[in-house]
């Protein structure tokens, strides 16, 4: 396919109106012009979210002509992949052609590390799945804050295949029987890679780290924020064995520290329902006096709840911090960076190594992290602009090219339905400062955004500019090199 229109340049089209990552690259080389697709995903309620998202892979295909030259997908989070679950139809069957497909690492089942990562989160997928599936038979359970914060964060994951499907594969395997094994790239942080179709494009694999350390630091260590670790496979086995119990699905007397005659069911309390206990035995009971209103503060039934929740947050971020993160370099030396929804452990990570790892005598040196981000003049924000997916020191404050500009992919309005601070104030307005107001965001407004780049233009001559899809499905930042 061919585009005059993007000789020396490249476009980054990100989709609008969503809560959750879809970019599609255009890069012309040799008169042809190839298209990158990173992330596809979309984080709505399911009816909005489907919609939306048909809309998208509608202009996907349109703008493609149904050939993707190249596929990545940062992590397995919903709202980065569910584009590929909800249009699998289209993704999997013939409207597409995907020419390569690029994977962190952590997705190699033939790499010790990675399947030990992928048993800690299946087996929190299912303990949290339960604590869902326990609210539609609790009902009580849905006014408590940490079980929201619970089905919110766990519509982040994908979810757990129907038990009546006989296909149990993930969004991710899906695609990788759709594009073939030797079309896929597992990879490592130090690579440097070129995608198959393009000699004039090549990226720095910055993330996710091998270190477990830096996969476990998910928060800063100082200030307001303290540091959340890597998922235990204890506290998933112990959260998953209490929802079993409550459904009556695990035996009573299993591992509790009382004997069977001491033993009573939460309701069956509350009731006044006793089981082999005499009726004068039941006036002024200890289980009236323990569920009395005066006595609700010694109530310990729910406290179950906190290692839920704790769960859940650990899921959430050590998700993040396995992201793939893709340094483009430009053949001009501007640099594109996606960094998928990386926190703070793996931002830290990028200066373990340098860019090649290694280079042989003859060659250009290896580039450091600080080399990379002095040169970032487009910066895709992580994890929805919110408060501890950006480093500072570390990252943003390193990116000193006067041409910089940041794309934010969140709907402001979807994510306050959700109580969540995306994009986050005080980072937003670090951004704003650092770009001298170029930022570009899934629901801003298009009229303000081109002012904004009209009167801060990124070059005198070729400066970096705007154009909006119909119904502003998406936005598009064309960069000159």
């Amino acid at each position: 396919m061919t585009d005059s229109g993007l000789k020396d340049k490249v476009a980054i089209r990100m989709y609008r109106g969503i809560l959750g990552d879809c970019f599609l690259l255009r890069y012309t080389e040799a008169g042809v012009t190839r298209h990158l697709l990173i992330d596809c995903g979309v984080l709505q309620g399911e009816k909005d979210g489907k919609e939306r998202m048909a809309r998208i892979v509608d202009d996907v295909h349109q703008t493609t002509g149904g050939v993707l030259d190249l596929v990545v997908v940062t992590h397995e989070h919903h709202d980065h992949l569910s584009g590929f679950l909800y249009e699998q139809a289209r993704f999997l069957g013939d409207d597409f052609h995907i020419g390569e497909l690029w994977l962190a690492w952590t997705e190699d089942l033939n790499d010790p590390q990675a399947v030990a990562l992928h048993a800690r989160f299946n087996k929190a997928k299912v303990a949290l799945a339960g604590v869902v599936g326990l609210c539609d038979s609790v009902s009580a359970l849905n006014e408590d804050a940490r079980i929201k914060t619970v089905q919110g964060l766990s519509a982040f994951i994908e979810p757990l295949a129907d038990p009546a499907s006989k296909d149990k594969r993930t969004t991710i395997e899906k695609l990788k029987d759709k594009v073939g094994s030797k079309a896929i790239r597992f990879l490592e942080p130090g690579d440097v890679v070129q995608p198959a179709a393009l000699q004039t494009l090549k990226a720095y694999v910055m993330g996710p780290p091998r270190s477990e350390e830096r996969l476990r630091k998910n928060l800063p260590s100082s200030g307001a924020g303290k540091e959340v670790y890597m998922t235990s496979l204890d506290d998933a086995m112990a959260l998953e064995e209490r929802t079993l119990r409550l459904k009556g699905v695990v035996a009573l007397d299993v591992d509790i520290p009382f004997a069977r005659p001491y033993q009573r069911k939460t309701l069956d309390a509350q009731k006044g329902t006793y089981p082999n206990r005499a009726n004068d035995d039941k006036a002024d009971s200890v289980e009236q006096r323990y569920f009395s209103h005066e006595n609700q503060w010694r109530c310990i039934e729910d406290e179950w709840l906190d290692g839920a929740e704790t769960l859940a947050l650990k899921m959430d971020s050590d998700t993040n911090n396995t992201s793939l993160v893709l340094a483009f370099e430009l053949p001009d030396g501007q640099i594109l960076l996606f960094p998928g929804d990386a926190q703070v452990g793996n931002w830290l990570s990028w200066g373990d190594q340098t860019y090649p790892k290694d280079s042989a005598p003859g060659e250009p040196a290896p580039l450091t992290r600080d080399e990379i981000l002095a040169r970032v003049t487009l910066y895709k924000v992580g994890h929805h602009c919110s408060h501890n997916a950006t480093a500072r020191a570390a990252g943003l404050e390193k990116m000193h090219d006067p041409r910089l500009v940041a794309m934010i992919p969140v709907d402001a309005d979807v994510a306050k339905g959700k109580d969540w601070k995306m994009p986050y104030p005080d980072l937003l307005s670090a951004l704003q400062e650092r770009t001298r107001q170029r930022v570009v965001s899934g629901g801003g407004t298009p009229a303000n955004e081109i002012k904004a780049f009209n009167d801060s233009p990124t070059d005198p001559n070729h400066p970096v500019s705007l154009s909006y899809g119909a119904d502003d499905l998406w936005v598009e930042v064309s960069i000159p090199y």
